[in-house]
């Protein structure tokens, strides 16, 4: 079993860098890992060739830093390491190790992409007291941002309703989702979801829990609600396919990792 460690969040570092700190660096969605059957998270020192001047800090994961950032494709990983996107990842990382390579990256990608000001162009600079770059010519500030997004799981009496994306890996159909609309509530937008991806009413909403999904850079918000009328019929344009399955006859599942299996492991 993977020993579970301490994760503290942290702006910033009152250190200097060290040697044993843990360096996430992203080739593009990329994580760089050790290779071979022992995944693991490399400290600063592995991987010093690679280190750029700047990096973000991201906190302290078992009582050592942790700092991130992006770094170009076309630089030529040392031996004993490779870049693998988070997702195959989950199960060769601790839960912990893995939450925090998914927080890193969406802050690697966040201070990658807002270098200069979506406003002026001008050139930012990060902020010593918050988590932002700030803009010195028209004072523009750029914050790490979730995109808020919806997932529900839809049942009637026994059976669950089911979609499969045409992304999906063979087989595999999951709990419906969608984003939420600027101006919409969370609830507004999972009747919204429901009846535009399958033609379904449904009851109210109700709250299940939140888990931050760095694909690419989302707040997943759980609910679950049930069938109040209509057919199912399945918009083609978002999905391949939607169906109501049983406990006895169900497709392959999302991974452990998702709440959309979390949410389907509660009802099984």
């Amino acid at each position: 079993m993977l020993a579970v460690m301490l994760f503290e969040p942290a702006l910033s570092r009152s250190d200097d860098p060290q040697d044993e700190d843990h360096l996430l660096l992203f080739v593009g969605n990329a994580l760089i890992v050790s290779s071979g059957a022992d995944v693991r998270l490399p400290t600063r020192a592995e991987l010093a060739s690679l280190a750029p001047a700047e990096t973000v800090h991201v906190g302290a994961l078992a009582g050592q830093s942790v700092e991130t950032a992006s770094i170009d494709a076309e630089t030529p990983l040392p031996g004993g390491w490779t870049s693998e996107t988070l997702r195959p990842l989950h199960g060769s990382l601790s839960e912990t190790e893995w939450a925090v390579a998914g927080r890193a990256y969406q802050l690697a990608e966040w201070d990658r992409s807002h270098r200069f000001c979506g406003v002026c162009g001008t050139p930012t600079a990060r902020l010593a007291d918050e988590r932002a770059r700030a803009c010195p010519q028209c004072a523009h500030r750029a914050y790490p941002r979730h995109s808020p997004a919806v997932i529900m799981r839809i049942t009637r009496g026994d059976e669950v309703l089911l979609g499969r994306s045409n992304h999906f890996p063979p087989d595999m159909y999951s709990t419906l989702a969608g984003f939420v609309d600027v101006g919409e509530s969370a609830e507004a937008a999972v009747r919204r979801e429901v009846r535009e991806e399958a033609g379904i009413e449904i009851t109210e909403p109700q709250w299940f829990g939140s888990q931050s999904w760095a694909f690419p850079h989302s707040l997943m918000l759980g609910f679950t609600a049930e069938w109040a009328s209509g057919d199912v019929i399945a918009d083609l344009t978002e999905l391949e396919d939607v169906q109501w399955f049983t406990r006895e006859r169900l497709p392959v599942l999302p991974p452990p990792a998702s709440i959309a299996r979390r949410l389907l492991d509660a009802w099984l």
